[in-house]
């Protein structure tokens, strides 16, 4: 899923307000978080009015827009109506992804069952049926997870086939074009990052915990260094990561 870039904490959209109102509000709205294609701005309304607007930018389309009277709200309020809105962009970029994706998949298993035509039938029917013997299972039945990270990631067989399905429709052929590549690339960097933590917690744990020396100055009480000496060995007895020098 794509990420939420804010540029205004949720806690200083009110003070952000009050400092601009009179400057870069009144000539444009200003972005407080993006997530997508879509954008929530705060808006200049009048002097003690400000609008939080959610918009498709890809669409130019306002999805929804609340207002505040500054002198009759409070940091928290206008606070928590930011979180909502965030939460409103998330969900609503959560379902455009998952139905652009859907649509790339479909395309592949059309491709999938072209190739497979002469025993797609049985293989359609082995995953509609359930058993509860996991030996049943077919090795050709499709598995969703495996095929998402094996042809789908592969960035120059889906651009292909977007443009083998959507030839004729230049408008829609660029939008899955650019979404395929954001939404492949972030899949992919977020793989190569936990492949990246996973070895080097296997490192780790191959060459053991790395230990270090460290040094202290301890002022000890005593009629003499060698008196002094005694009392700190005493102290320490019996703990062999404690080394004392003569």
């Amino acid at each position: 899923m794509s990420r939420i870039f804010r540029y205004i904490q949720n806690d200083d959209v009110l003070k952000s307000f009050v400092e601009f109102k009179d400057t870069v509000l009144r000539d444009r709205a200003v972005v407080i978080a993006r997530h997508g294609d879509y954008s929530l701005f705060l808006k200049y309304i009048s002097d003690d009015e400000l609008g939080l607007v959610i918009e498709n930018t890809e669409k130019h389309k306002i999805i929804q827009e609340r207002t505040y009277v500054v002198s009759q709200t409070t940091d928290a309020l206008v606070s928590r109506g930011v979180r909502h809105a965030c939460q409103k962009m998330s969900e609503l970029s959560d379902v455009d992804v998952n139905r652009r994706r859907l649509q790339i998949w479909k395309w592949y298993v059309l491709e999938w069952q072209k190739e497979n035509a002469d025993s797609a039938s049985d293989i359609m029917e082995k995953a509609l049926a359930w058993s509860d013997d996991e030996k049943t299972v077919d090795e050709n039945v499709i598995d969703m997870e495996t095929f998402l990270h094996g042809d789908y990631l592969n960035l120059g067989h889906t651009l292909s086939l977007i443009e083998k399905y959507l030839a004729g429709d230049p408008n829609h052929l660029e939008q899955f074009k650019k979404f395929a590549i954001n939404d492949i690339m972030e899949m992919t960097s977020e793989d190569t990052k936990d492949r990246s933590l996973a070895e080097a917690e296997s490192k780790r744990i191959e060459e053991g915990m790395k230990k270090h020396a460290y040094q202290f100055t301890v002022t000890v009480e005593a009629t003499d260094k060698e008196h002094a000496r005694q009392a700190l060995l005493s102290y320490l007895a019996g703990d062999e990561r404690i080394k004392v020098q003569k």
